[in-house]
């Protein structure tokens, strides 16, 4: 399987495989992917929210055009009757819904071919079909949310729990709860993952990063992780990642949604809403440091 889309710790080779393997009924390590590669087949970038959508649904259309080739081959041989429908691949085999069964190898050494390769496209709902062309050139178009005959988003919720010195008004967050509906989730670890690195990155958004800029020479001023403030482990106590189940036939062939930065987006606000309840501070800027409510 070869893409254009490259791995940022999105887990895009997991996914591609797994999916891959589970419509082919073969083995995750059969299973070869190849991305991060220019000369590949293009690929949208890993940003908005949009790879893994992207990519599995191109990937699901080129498994099912595989699919029917071999079904409609096996039916030709020893596999029984039945609709291609009814037929389904597991352990190497084609498997007809009365039961009878025919290995791979078998379907292709009476076909004589020794591989069948198939090349897909996926043109998101609200793409125009000229998308594809674009990205050719390097050119990614972005679409989702209510663009196209059916609004497409992916759903968060988050609740925070916030302590606020009574005297310093030092802030800490001792509890966060995130629930996400995510259309299919492909991989639940790395998506779990996904969303607890997201929370832990709104935490830090809200209380503790900030570029500081040196006005009179243009340059940053904290450019370095030693500079930098970011949240250490005893900043993040207990964070707690609810998958809500949720089956979207509409957003794309695989049924999948962006969860990148849905872990995220939701935090900050949380945080400061809980601030607000805590001391009736509104506080507007990020970060939401001592020293604003202390003002």
């Amino acid at each position: 399987m070869q893409t254009a889309a490259h791995e940022i710790g999105n887990g895009i080779y997991t996914v591609l495989a797994q999916l891959a393997a589970e419509r082919l009924g073969v083995p995750l390590a059969s299973v070869r992917v190849e991305v991060g590669d220019s000369e590949l087949l293009p690929a949208p970038v890993a940003g908005g929210s949009n790879s893994t959508a992207s990519t599995t649904s191109a990937v699901l259309k080129a498994c099912d055009a595989i699919r029917e080739k071999v079904f409609r081959a096996a039916k030709g041989g020893t596999v029984g009757g039945g609709t291609l429908p009814d037929f389904k691949l597991a352990d190497g085999k084609v498997i007809a819904a009365d039961g009878s069964a025919e290995p791979l190898m078998e379907v292709f050494k009476r076909e004589e071919v020794s591989a069948i390769e198939e090349y897909a496209e996926y043109v998101p709902p609200g793409v125009k079909p000229e998308a594809i062309g674009k990205l050719y050139g390097g050119a990614a178009t972005q679409t989702g949310g209510p663009a196209g005959q059916y609004t497409l988003y992916a759903l968060g919720a988050e609740f925070v729990e916030v302590r606020i010195h009574a005297h310093t008004r030092e802030i800490r967050v001792p509890r966060i709860v995130g629930a996400f509906a995510g259309g299919r989730i492909m991989n639940t670890r790395t998506a779990r993952s996904q969303y607890m690195g997201g929370m832990i990155w709104g935490i830090s958004s809200a209380l503790h990063e900030a570029t500081e800029i040196d006005r009179k020479r243009a340059r940053y001023v904290n450019d370095n992780l030693a500079d930098y403030l970011i949240p250490v482990n005893a900043d993040i106590q207990q964070l707690d990642v609810i998958l809500v189940s949720e089956e979207d036939d509409k957003v794309n062939p695989a049924g999948v949604k962006g969860i990148g930065e849905l872990g995220n987006v939701g935090t900050a606000a949380a945080i400061a809403n809980a601030v607000y309840h805590a001391t009736g501070k509104r506080v507007r800027d990020l970060p939401i440091r001592l020293e604003k409510l202390l003002a």
